[in-house]
């Protein structure tokens, strides 16, 4: 069992690789090597829990300092899902990965988004910043990531409108009806269809109207997702 104190960004990254080449099958699963391998990222995930605690105390502090009334949440990466984004993204060391820990605040507005994520970066030192409101993901995603610093361990802050949750729990459980992978940026049937429902999402929460060509080609797209909606595809 190695000791969170013999622990380096080295020895992370170390391995992150041995459990890629694992995973593709270039070392066996009964190798000396896997164990420690696991042994290590597994040590360097439990590090993030009590950052995590303190992310989530200090998000609710800033969240009400902000005079806003929110739902925040957090949640661990799992163990499975560390080893897939491993996979999904093999230039990503281990010790890099930014969202082992994470932290969401739905809001109520934009305008609340802004102001949170003005307070956030006052507050805490900020290692990575996404605004997928100002230039939305391919795949229709919204919503502003802020990556801070607590106790030396990154924790990645989640900000949407509850407008764009439901966008994004919709895309979880179709992901989990059809058995793919949806949440990345794709060309998948449902994927596509999701990307403009988001756009009209977006300009209805904005107080304006969808225009007809957007509500005809998701019409258009819906019919091609049917299959796949309908689990016939």
């Amino acid at each position: 069992m190695v000791l969170p104190s013999e622990l380096t960004d080295s020895k992370v990254k170390k391995a992150g690789r041995t459990l890629r080449r694992t995973i593709r099958g270039e070392i066996p699963i009964t190798d000396p090597r896997v164990e420690e391998a696991k042994d290590i990222a597994q040590t360097f995930r439990a590090l993030h829990q009590k950052p995590l605690a303190k992310a989530n105390m200090g998000l609710r502090s800033m969240v009400q300092t902000s005079g806003c009334q929110v739902e925040v949440s957090q949640r661990m990466k799992r163990w499975a899902t560390i080893l897939d984004k491993l996979m999904r993204e093999p230039q990503l060391p281990l010790h890099k990965m930014q969202d082992i820990g994470g932290c969401r605040a739905i809001l109520n507005s934009v305008d609340e988004i802004r102001r949170v994520e003005s307070r956030i970066k006052k507050n805490r030192p900020v290692t990575g910043y996404s605004d997928y409101i100002a230039e939305p993901r391919a795949s229709g995603y919204r919503g502003v990531h802020v990556v801070v610093l607590y106790d030396d361990r990154q924790i990645e802050i989640q900000l949407r409108t509850w407008v764009m949750h439901e966008w994004a729990i919709t895309v979880e459980r179709l992901a989990s009806r059809v058995g793919t992978h949806l949440k990345s940026d794709g060309t998948h049937a449902i994927q596509l269809l999701m990307a403009a429902i988001s756009e009209a999402m977006a300009l209805e929460e904005q107080g304006k109207i969808v225009p007809e060509d957007l509500q005809s080609e998701i019409q258009r797209r819906r019919l091609v997702a049917d299959p796949y909606l309908k689990g016939t595809a």
